[in-house]
């Protein structure tokens, strides 16, 4: 499928990726939604490897569980509308195998990629769930879920979440 960059941040984990995709079609639908979300089951960093706060880096799946835990919902639901969901999941750990700093790697959109800190693995496998869901579903709207903790909780602090858009309408409506 061309996830170069999807399967280079896995290849330092024993435990094989999974790249989850999920299409529900609701009756009616006349909206087409698109949600890709982090899953990055447990990251040490790589080989950029982080040095407190391991214990809680089992939570940086927490995009791919809402994207997860949304089609569950829509489904149940019956919403009517159309909802694509991609869920690039791996685990960025260390060993031999582990993708380095200064490698450049390929993506899914044909663009190379260097890679400066291990540690930005988030962006690699988002890269690669969001040019899949662009070029195979060409969804009208894309929400992406990830984490981002540290820059998040560094810029907000913890009484907000960061959002970033560029469409002040759909962003209004997440807002409200």
């Amino acid at each position: 499928e061309g996830l170069h960059a999807f399967l280079a941040v896995s290849r330092g984990s024993a435990k094989a990726p999974r790249f989850i995709v999920m299409d529900y079609q609701g009756e009616g639908a006349k909206n087409h939604l698109g949600l890709v979300g982090k899953g990055v089951t447990f990251d040490t960093g790589g080989l950029n490897i982080k040095t407190q706060g391991m214990i809680h880096m089992k939570s940086d799946m927490g995009g791919a569980a809402a994207v997860l835990a949304t089609v569950k919902l829509v489904a149940d639901l019956k919403l009517p509308i159309r909802l694509t969901a991609i869920v690039p999941a791996v685990e960025n750990a260390i060993d031999k195998d582990a993708y380095l700093p200064s490698e450049v790697i390929s993506s899914h959109a044909g663009l190379s990629i260097e890679v400066v800190d291990t540690d930005a693995e988030g962006r690699l496998i988002l890269a690669d769930g969001l040019s899949y869901l662009v070029e195979n579903y060409q969804p009208e709207s894309i929400i992406d879920l990830a984490t981002l903790t540290g820059s998040s909780v560094g810029t907000f602090g913890y009484e907000c979440g960061a959002l970033f858009s560029n469409n002040d309408q759909l962003s209004s409506a997440l807002q409200k």
